[in-house]
């Protein structure tokens, strides 16, 4: 079950390299009640041993730059052996085709070094109710990459509202729950529904998943 459905903080682990990074992260997110931080490593292979070793997280916060295992090395490796671990990227960029190898691996997001403290927490925080942080320029370019592959599905009817249709296409341009109530006027629950009903008609599980399955089959 996911932490937000079980009222539990969500088991969070840092992979970053850089020890003032990784300890000033570690330090600002633990402060918040709804996250518990399991482990703060330097490696992608120290991160592994502690999950071989019987450790648990729900989600990775994952630089994409480390020594050793790169981060989308270690993506694949998490997504092949414990699935339902949530990976974000953290990177000091937005390098458009690492971001994709890394979504491609089975990355659910990413998040720039350089965010704000609190939309940073903010970012974590949705990625555990509607999958992850993805920006349109990203977004852009896995519709680029789709649009190579020469094959684009027939768009099926999954029976979107209206209502359902125009949230639908607010994701794929990169607003979060939070900007989507104050977009269209409704509460944040009202959101976080219509957000539900589009994952479960759509038969997806993370915000990547939603944008590469309405770009693909031209839903929005």
């Amino acid at each position: 079950m996911k932490p937000e459905m079980s009222g539990r903080a969500v088991a969070l682990a840092i992979v970053e390299d850089e020890k003032n990074v990784r300890e000033g992260l570690k330090y600002f997110l633990g402060l918040d009640s709804r996250i518990r931080i399991t482990g703060a490593f330097g490696t992608a292979e120290g991160l592994v041993s502690y999950l071989e070793g019987g450790g648990s997280v729900d989600m990775v916060l994952m630089d994409i730059h480390l020594p050793g295992m790169d981060g989308i090395a270690a993506t694949r490796v998490l997504q092949d052996r414990w699935p339902n671990v949530t990976v974000l990227i953290l990177t000091i960029f937005e390098d458009q085709d690492a971001i994709l190898d890394s979504i491609k691996a089975g990355a659910k997001g990413y998040i720039l070094k350089n965010t704000k403290p609190d939309a940073l927490l903010e970012q974590i925080l949705s990625a555990a109710y509607e999958g992850s942080p993805i920006s349109p320029t990203v977004a852009r370019r896995i519709l680029d990459e789709i649009r190579r592959g020469a094959r684009v599905s027939k768009a099926a009817d999954y029976s979107l509202t209206l209502r359902e249709t125009e949230v639908l296409r607010d994701i794929v341009n990169g607003l979060t729950y939070r900007e989507l109530a104050e977009h269209h006027h409704i509460a944040g629950s009202t959101a976080k529904k219509h957000i539900l009903h589009i994952y479960q008609k759509l038969n997806v599980n993370s915000k990547a998943e939603v944008v590469r399955k309405a770009l693909e089959e031209g839903l929005v």
